[in-house]
């Protein structure tokens, strides 16, 4: 599973998981298009993003590290 999937899981989309969490939708697409990774954000940007998925900040950090290039 990758960042996109859970978003397509837990029924967000780019623009919710944005508008929710506070983290701008450029941050959530370059994530949701692996241009950057959840483990380069900062921890205030990683805090955000859980709480609204209902996630761990760990699991979240465990994505990056299961996606294949």
């Amino acid at each position: 599973m990758n960042f996109n999937d859970l978003l397509i899981k837990k029924h967000f989309t780019q623009k919710r998981l944005s508008e929710l969490s506070g983290v701008p939708r450029t941050t959530i697409v370059d994530l949701c298009t692996h241009k950057t990774f959840i483990k380069k954000c900062n921890v205030d940007t990683v805090y955000k993003i859980s709480k609204v998925l209902g996630v761990s900040m760990e699991y979240l950090i465990e994505l990056d590290n299961t996606y294949e290039i």
